[in-house]
């Protein structure tokens, strides 16, 4: 029985890619001592300072600490003095005292980790809260074209307990946007799945405020209640398991209990909407396969991808290309495929073969300096890094990896040792779409060179289509990879409130979508 297995069996029987700046150090508040109160939830003896820069101090919060909920979204504990008024989105039903370097840290006390342990909240903080004017204004300033915002926003950081893809207990950190003036009550739960960002601590989405305005506030700005992950092992201990369908689906998947443990339980519903963009559409397309074993704590009842970048093949973002050609200049394969290729090889080693082997995929000659780089530097500084000290493809792959892997992907005896491992691991990792899942809005810009239209996206909605998905695609024929979201989210916008509502989704345009050319 493997531990997939071993982890439903309970409930079996119960019937039921963008930063661009180097990561510096995460934000600080004031000192707090933080301890588990054995359910999970954040305790603290001395308030938190937020953090310089917020527009208003933290609202008045009502309740107390709350329990957490089952996998089919029942309530499960004391909702304090919550009960005794109305049903609010606006304020979380925990406290959230905590300082918020405490988010990025791991708890002392921690209680066994259990399937019903997912999504329980070990530390809150307040970060900022925005009126509508504000929120208009940072949604301006990312371009977003077509949200005009009917609620302001208060944010903040949280971080959740999850399990990583081999069933070991893991945590994550997350930004939540609480609207200020909320939509009629019980609300859905908005989980937002973010792109590439880099491996290091730093790169984490929650630390920088302006991160995900394109992306996840227009929902908040239109009165839900939002949260996005920064997957675990990104910000929280350990490194991220990037482009690991199993351990980004479960980190967003566990969002949505992590934002029903924070509020007062008669403020959602059981409907859960995932959203993601590049590497966060990935999360969510693996997210709809897995929804339906592993569970959310919910139903999700819809997904909008954008640009997904999602490893369901050999040659997935290019990967098998580059182990064939090792004389190619590096610069000649684009900017973003090296660089995908080598954190997804140090995220596999760490994760699946231990930290002490995390370079063992690269050369001898390159393992400090991409260990150094990787750890220290965010998507883009660590994409220039890669340039200069891989000139050609051969140098981000060692070599007897290279050519085993190839051997693996093509069949032949040769495959074994490292590469083996790598590509039983890669096999067992793709998800089968589900076709009794989310239905999904994939969102494509034509003129994208990073996530190419032919090569991922065409590929993605045939396998989709063949699985039995509902798909519907949305293309825009002047968007490319930087822009697709702005440009377009507020079309995904009125698609979501259209399925929340039970009602026939926006017409809209999928002309130009090539043939898959994998």
């Amino acid at each position: 029985m493997d531990w997939r297995t071993k982890l439903l069996a309970p409930l079996v029987r119960a019937g039921f890619l963008t930063g661009a700046l180097a990561c510096g150090a995460p934000s600080s508040g004031a000192n707090a001592t933080t301890s588990d109160a054995g359910g999970g939830h954040a305790v603290t003896t001395q308030a938190d300072a937020p953090d310089t820069g917020t527009e208003a101090s933290a609202p008045a919060q009502e309740g107390s600490e709350t329990g957490g909920y089952d996998d089919g979204g029942s309530f499960a504990g004391d909702t304090g003095s919550n009960d005794a008024g109305a049903a609010r989105a606006d304020v979380p039903a925990i406290a959230c005292t905590d300082a918020t370097t405490d988010v990025y840290a791991t708890p002392s006390g921690l209680p066994a980790m259990t399937a019903d342990q997912r999504g329980a909240v070990v530390a809150c903080a307040f970060d900022a809260s925005f009126g509508p004017a504000d929120v208009a204004s940072k949604l301006a300033a990312k371009g977003v074209a077509g949200v005009t915002p009917t609620s302001g926003t208060t944010f903040y950081r949280i971080e959740y307990r999850t399990y990583r893809d081999d069933g070991v207990p893991g945590l994550s950190s997350a930004r939540v946007y609480l609207p200020t003036t909320a939509r009629a009550l019980p609300l859905p739960v908005v989980a937002i799945a973010h792109p590439t960002e880099g491996l290091a601590p730093g790169c984490a989405p929650s630390m920088n405020a302006t991160d995900l305005d394109d992306l996840a506030l227009p929902w908040a700005a239109h009165g839900f209640a939002v949260i996005a992950t920064d997957y675990a092992g990104l910000g929280t201990p350990g490194i991220q398991g990037y482009t690991d369908n199993h351990d980004e689906a479960h980190s967003v998947l566990d969002s949505a209990r992590a934002l029903r443990a924070m509020l007062d339980p008669r403020a959602l519903d059981s409907r859960v909407l995932l959203v993601g963009y590049s590497q966060g559409g990935g999360a969510v397309l693996a997210a709809q396969g897995l929804a339906g074993a592993y569970g959310s704590g919910g139903h999700v009842l819809a997904a909008v991808v954008f640009a997904a970048e999602y490893f369901a093949r050999a040659n997935s973002f290019g990967y098998e290309t580059l182990l064939g050609e090792p004389d190619a200049l590096t610069i000649s394969t684009g900017i973003s495929k090296p660089v995908v290729a080598a954190m997804r090889d140090y995220a596999f080693a760490y994760n699946v073969l231990g930290a002490g082997e995390a370079t063992a995929t690269f050369p001898a000659a390159q393992q400090s300096g991409v260990q150094g780089a990787i750890t220290t530097l965010c998507q883009t500084p660590f994409g220039g890094y890669l340039q200069g000290a891989a000139v050609h493809v051969g140098d981000i792959f060692d070599d007897t990896f290279r050519a085993s892997l190839l051997g693996c992907d093509s069949g032949d005896a040769g495959c074994s040792g490292l590469a083996s491992q790598f590509h039983s691991w890669a096999q067992a990792d793709v998800i089968p779409p589900d076709p009794a899942g989310a239905p999904i809005l994939y969102v494509q810009g034509l003129t994208d060179t990073i996530m190419p239209p032919a090569q991922e996206a065409a590929c993605n909605v045939a396998g989709l289509t063949a699985a039995g998905v509902g798909v519907q695609v949305c293309t825009d024929p002047s968007a490319d990879h930087t822009d697709v979201v702005a440009r377009n989210v507020a079309t995904a916008l009125s698609w979501s409130e259209a399925m929340l509502a039970g009602g026939s989704p926006p017409a809209c345009s999928s002309s130009g979508m090539p043939a898959c050319q994998p």
